[in-house]
């Protein structure tokens, strides 16, 4: 308990020197200025970012995620899933080397826009992979992403159009700065 407390103090102590040295502060209804500057929201340290950069690399990334088949990705990966099963077998190491390259490639697309170890939790969890296939007959589309600023990053909302119908997702994202890139370093959505 005491170090909850220690740890508060010093963090308020932290904003009360960023807003003294004229830092950026979050409006009250919790919307990020375009003109604004923000920190990391996971807590790296970097070099404060411009809020229409992380908010371009978040919404980049939300669309590769849920667009059906981006970039062709889940067409070339069944294509070669069909060709793996009518030559090798399941059994073989050329098949695991094999299937590993298929998964490279097919997150080819989403890969520069997130951390190692958000790469490794989506390729575990198989998102998009998901959507790919649930959507595969009637393909879905991203009509409009909201990116809300949360004191730990963003809410997110995406309208989806599949079909005549629209879905709604939402979830919660923070990003990193690394090597001068703006990269989803968390990706959570919504049951």
């Amino acid at each position: 308990m005491k170090r909850q407390g220690s740890l508060l103090l010093i963090l308020a102590l932290l904003l009360a020197v960023c807003t003294a040295c004229g830092g950026s502060q979050t409006p009250a209804d919790g919307s990020a200025s375009v003109n604004s500057n923000v920190s990391a929201a996971d807590g790296s340290g970097g070099e404060a970012a411009d809020a229409a950069e992380v908010e371009a690399a978040l919404e980049q990334f939300l669309t590769s995620v849920y667009t059906t088949d981006d970039q062709g990705r889940y067409t070339a990966y069944l294509a070669e899933m069909e060709a793996l099963d009518s030559g090798a077998g399941s059994g073989s190491a050329a098949y695991e080397e094999f299937s590993a390259e298929v998964t490279e490639a097919y997150y080819a697309g989403i890969s520069p826009l997130v951390t190692e170890d958000l790469y490794t939790k989506l390729v575990q969890n198989r998102v998009p992979f998901k959507y790919d296939k649930r959507y595969a007959d009637t393909p879905a589309t991203v009509q409009d992403v909201t990116l809300t600023a949360q004191e730990d990053g963003y809410s997110y909302a995406v309208t989806l159009q599949i079909g005549g119908e629209t879905e709604t997702r939402s979830g919660e994202l923070q990003w990193a700065e690394q090597d001068g890139s703006i990269l989803v370093s968390y990706f959570y959505e919504a049951a």
